[in-house]
């Protein structure tokens, strides 16, 4: 009866210890952003392609990040003051 009691804690704990780790994973997933776009340059005849990840080997990062597909700079929200 004893030993069976100790299994069944085990068991909790585990089962415990799981949820949690489910938790924080579903936290960090919940805060994830979409991946940012770059430009990235052959180094083989200069070609340009705009992705969020290198086409593969032989390609190098052409341009800093841009938001959305297509490699089109964020749009200028200008706020004019009100009267």
């Amino acid at each position: 009866m004893l030993r069976r009691q100790s299994l069944s804690r085990r068991w909790a704990a585990a089962v415990a210890a799981a949820l949690g780790l489910l938790g924080l994973l579903g936290a960090q997933l919940a805060l994830a952003a979409p991946a940012l776009w770059y430009y990235w340059r052959s180094t083989i005849d200069n070609a340009r392609v705009c992705a969020q990840t290198s086409p593969g080997s032989g390609w190098v990062q052409d341009s800093g990040p841009f938001d959305g597909p297509g490699c089109q700079p964020r749009p200028r929200v200008f706020i004019l003051p009100s009267r």
